[in-house]
């Protein structure tokens, strides 16, 4: 339920109830334990308005104005309330009444709210006419340029004015006035002051300008000529308010909170109006969604990098935190403007105290947090350096160092030591004390961060350290830490072996250089063996696996083996009576009698067999499949796209007789953990080709790759198509990264890599998602338009899930094309199996199932051979007798 929805009633009843104090008890005890809980003080405030109990209302109003900013309704029904008691006391509610609207018009820019100000600042509030002027100046330029309403404050002021200028002309008219030349140049200026309101507002696109120059017309008299600059800016203005008027409709028939309207109505004033509008349209959409947080942001972005206005970034920054709490870059950004704009640090604590009141949902966000603090309090004090000898009191007493010794407790009592798990604070922390030359600091709390086992297995902390080291103190104590990173580390310790032996080539002596290597290659030889163990474990629980797998196949109940054979024949023969076109009468050919020599198999080129097989199985766990490749692609090619992830051991290539590349390969490397992050690099781009990654595993007969992605809606996902074939990635990411932060996009393309015209992007969430289906789908994008859905793919049968994730993800193995091909080659006359038997039947049978053979053989992975589907072994025509049936 929205603020709005639950908005207490704006008057009371004028019968007082009797409080129910049970009721009054039961919602105090909820928002104590939360204070937070908006609608319970909703709900409180409501019950005791309806009973009449005002002073109570005043302190719930009091009480949620410090915790959340009210909306424009609530101020209005305070403000109603309070101004029942003028008669009693007007000069405390005056007061009251001031406080009251100068913090209302802070929460919200309500162009109900300003109007009621500006009328109360005349009849009620009782301020100079100075005072006036400067809250009527206020009112304008938060709402005056809002097309629809904000004529109704420029017509306020000008009333206020206009009664000033008859006021001072009823004076001027008495024949016995006093000082008449002084009232006479009162006169004169007051009337200036109302002219140049008309002139203002005539230069501003507003309903009902046509009016204004009807009563601009009429004061000045008839006769009288209007300006020629007024009448331009005249013009002008009509013609902004003919461009803009679409929006304002779309507004206006739309239901709230009208993101769609506003989104498109945003984006024409950033393209064609200035600041001061672009600000009031943001300062509309955020009053009529305040909990919309992607329009804080960009609202805040805005003011950030256009406006760059203190009082009102500040004040942004300050409403936005009070709305949405619970967005952490919001009070992170927060720090920084204070920082930017110069305010004491004192406030900049402020912001993170709070900011930790309010609580987020994981630790990223605090981390995220404390890190921008402790960047502001280093910023503060950097050209600042202390005096100090490293001794325990410079850490205790640096406000830097409790700054950041308060975070790392915050963080390890709140979340252990998951909440910082890459020790991003101690290593801040290290630093700042390393630029400030306090080595021996420096040393104590990198050394202290690896003596948690999370942190010691990680070489990328350890080669930081390194580095940090080498920046702030010397070479031997690198080489030491060297030494303990080369033992300790376990993610990936051929990173850290590499690194340490350049280290001691570049900073070393030929000595250093030999010791290194032989404790490099000491402990390469128990990596080698911790590696080949747990190979040998997998394979043997992959045997283990495969074995109970195929002693669960147990033959149907009820039912022989014979049975079962002559199903699954009637099923094969049924699968290949589909596949043929031919007429009926054509799948009666007659079959040419083979010949009664034995037969033999036909005699293709002979290949030499490159598949895993030739692999040692220990290896396939440190090994990954590489398929789709072009046929110009080299182990160079490969090795330049895979080197980035460690060292590689081996690269091989299959290739034919002609010593030429067929596709695919294989790449070993030295851990567990390289070959996962190959994986990662499934259908990066060779040569122009997605080069698929899989893993190396021991081939099974009718397995099959499951496909990898989802088939089930996804709300957070999109389907976009009917893009055009030569719509890029650079493209697309730059027209859906507008909505919301792509969390992934993938461009669907064929095997060659040329994008057949629909993608898939995600974001983090459903709420991006259908922001980009309600501003992206059916925009133009070159001659076509863009369908944007999300993503729901159909159901599939049996038969097209297995086709459709053999061309999605079932990567090409050796021989796949070839014999895929070969079915093609097969005359339909032999393709069916013959179902009536003829004058040589026995023979021309034989045939049929020596071709049928030939048929399963050449069919996918997924397919049973004709084997294993028939009882009676079948045998192989001889090349004679497979070249008379082609050419029968």
């Amino acid at each position: 339920m929205s603020r709005s929805e639950e908005d207490c009633s704006s008057s009371s009843e004028d019968e007082d109830v009797t409080v129910d104090e049970g009721k009054v008890q039961e919602l105090e005890d909820k928002i104590l334990a939360n204070p937070y809980d908006y609608g319970s003080h909703v709900e409180l405030l409501n019950f005791l308005d309806k009973c009449g109990d005002v002073d109570r209302c005043r302190e719930v109003r009091e009480r949620m104005s410090g915790l959340f900013p009210l909306t424009p309704e609530m101020w209005l029904a305070w403000i109603k309330q309070e101004r029942l008691f003028l008669p009693l006391d007007r000069e405390r509610v005056r007061d009251t009444l001031r406080n009251l609207y100068s913090r209302a018009v802070k929460d919200y820019s309500s162009i109900r709210l300003w109007c009621e100000y500006c009328s109360d600042v005349i009849s009620v509030l009782e301020y100079s006419e100075d005072r006036t002027r400067e809250i009527f100046e206020l009112a304008l330029s938060n709402i005056g340029l809002h097309v629809s309403k904000g004529g109704e404050l420029w017509e306020q002021f000008r009333q206020y004015e206009d009664t000033l200028l008859q006021t001072i002309k009823e004076q001027l008219d008495q024949e016995d006035c006093p000082e008449r030349e002084f009232v006479q140049d009162l006169y004169n200026k007051q009337r200036s002051r109302v002219d140049a309101l008309f002139q203002r507002q005539l230069a501003v696109p507003l309903t009902g300008l046509e009016y204004t120059m009807s009563e601009y017309k009429t004061w000045i008299g008839e006769g009288a000529d209007i300006p020629v600059a007024l009448l331009n800016r005249y013009e002008t203005a009509l013609k902004k308010r003919e461009a803009v008027m679409s929006y304002e409709q779309a507004l206006e028939i739309s239901a709230a909170p009208h993101e769609e309207e506003y989104f498109h109505y945003i984006e024409y004033e950033r393209k064609h109006g200035d600041p001061a509008r672009v600000i009031c349209l943001m300062e509309r959409a955020i009053t009529d969604n305040p909990l919309n947080s992607n329009r804080w942001v960009d609202y805040l972005q805005y003011l950030d990098q256009v406006l760059k206005v203190k009082s009102v970034v500040l004040s942004a920054y300050g409403r936005a935190v009070r709305n949405v709490p619970w967005i952490v870059d919001i009070w992170t950004q927060f720090m920084l403007a204070q920082q930017r704009y110069q305010l004491h640090f004192s406030h900049i604590d402020e912001t993170l105290e709070e900011a930790l009141k309010n609580g987020f949902q994981d630790a990223a966000s605090y981390l995220s947090l404390w890190k921008c603090y402790l960047s502001c309090h280093w910023r503060q004090e950097r050209f600042q350096p202390l005096k100090t000898n490293g001794s325990e009191e410079h850490l205790e007493n640096n406000p830097l160092n409790s700054a950041f010794e308060r975070s790392i407790n915050f963080m390890n009592q709140t979340f252990g030591e998951e909440g910082d798990p890459s020790g991003e604070l101690t290593r801040f922390m290290a630093e700042c004390e390393g630029e400030r030359d306090d080595v021996s600091s420096f040393r104590v709390l990198m050394s202290g961060l690896f003596d948690s086992k999370i942190y010691k297995e990680q070489s990328s902390l350890w080669l930081e350290y390194i580095s940090m080291e080498l920046r702030f103190g010397e070479v031997p104590e690198a080489r030491k830490i060297y030494q303990k990173a080369v033992q300790c580390s376990t993610d990936s310790p051929q990173l850290i072996i590499q690194q340490f032996l350049n280290f001691e080539t570049v900073h070393g002596t030929l000595e250093t250089y030999d010791n290194a290597a032989l404790k490099c290659r000491r402990q390469q030889k128990k990596i080698n063996e911790k590696t080949a163990k747990e190979a040998e474990k997998l394979a043997l629980q992959n045997k283990k696996h495969s074995d109970n797998k195929g002693k669960n196949k147990q033959p149907t109940p009820g039912k022989s083996k014979t049975e079962q054979s002559d199903k699954n024949s009637k099923h094969v023969s049924s699968k290949k009576r589909k596949i043929s076109s031919e007429p009926e009468n054509q799948k009666d050919a007659k079959v040419v009698k083979p010949s009664t020599k034995s037969p033999e198999k036909p005699s293709f080129p002979k290949k030499p067999i490159q598949d895993n097989s030739e692999i040692d199985k220990s290896k396939y766990p440190l090994t990954v499949f590489v398929s789709n490749l072009s046929y110009d692609a080299t182990e160079d090619h490969l090795n330049d796209t895979f080197k980035h992830i460690g060292s590689i051991v081996d690269i091989r290539l299959v290739k034919s007789v002609n010593n030429k590349s067929r596709g695919f390969g294989y790449i070993e490397f030295h851990t567990r953990e390289e070959v996962m992050s190959a994986l990662e690099l499934d259908r990066v781009l060779v040569l122009g080709r997605p080069c698929y990654v899989s893993e190396c595993k021991e081939k099974s007969v009718g397995s099959k790759t499951e496909f990898k992605y989802k088939t089930t809606i996804e709300s957070h996902k999109l389907f976009v198509n009917n893009l055009p074939y030569t719509t890029t990635d650079a493209e697309l990411r730059e027209m859906f990264g507008k909505i919301s932060a792509i969390k992934s996009l993938r461009m669907v393309t064929t095997k060659s890599g040329k994008f057949k015209g629909f993608a898939y992007v995600e974001y983090s969430d459903s709420e991006s998602a259908k922001k980009a289906i309600l501003e992206l789908n059916d925009t133009l994008v070159g001659d076509r338009k863009m369908s944007v859905a999300i993503s729901n793919p159909p159901g599939k049968s049996a038969s097209q899930k297995h086709s459709d994730s053999s061309l999605m993800t079932e990567k090409p193995e050796e021989g796949t094309k070839r014999k895929a091909k070969m079915n093609f080659m097969i005359p339909r006359a032999i393709s069916q199996p013959k179902t009536k038997q003829s004058e040589g039947g026995k023979v021309g049978n034989k045939a049929a199932a020596s071709q049928n053979d030939i048929v399963a053989e050449s069919s996918d992975k997924g397919t049973h051979s004709a084997k294993s589907n028939h009882e009676v072994p079948r045998k192989m025509m001889s090349n004679s007798e497979f070249s008379k049936l082609f050419n029968k």
